[in-house]
């Protein structure tokens, strides 16, 4: 799945949870500025690992308050699958950085 697809279904998934109504929601859920989200699909951008592990706390936290248990097992997938986004990130960057100083 390309960048850009990853990101729309990651913000309908947290928008169809009702845990945001719109991308400025979605920017701030991520602890960032509310064009944020805009800015990076316009730029093509990746979500930074911090990005990630910041909404999967953030949807995990909600998740924890709901009481619909079908809701709150869709989010709590949600937050495991972004988590995991996170450190397949983060064990890219470090791959990337080892490769340099190796060679």
């Amino acid at each position: 799945m390309k960048n850009d697809d990853y990101l729309k279904t990651i913000y309908d998934e947290v928008k169809s949870l009702g845990f945001v109504n719109n991308q400025y929601d979605f920017s701030v859920m991520c602890g960032r500025t509310p064009a944020w989200f805009s800015a990076i699909k316009a730029r093509h951008l990746p979500m930074t690992a911090d990005a990630y592990l910041t909404l999967s706390m953030n949807i995990n936290r909600k998740a924890n308050e709901l009481s619909d248990r079908k809701i709150k097992k869709r989010a709590l997938s949600l937050s495991q699958a972004l988590l995991d986004g996170a450190q397949q990130q983060v064990r890219e960057r470090a791959n990337r950085i080892v490769a340099l100083y190796m060679s």
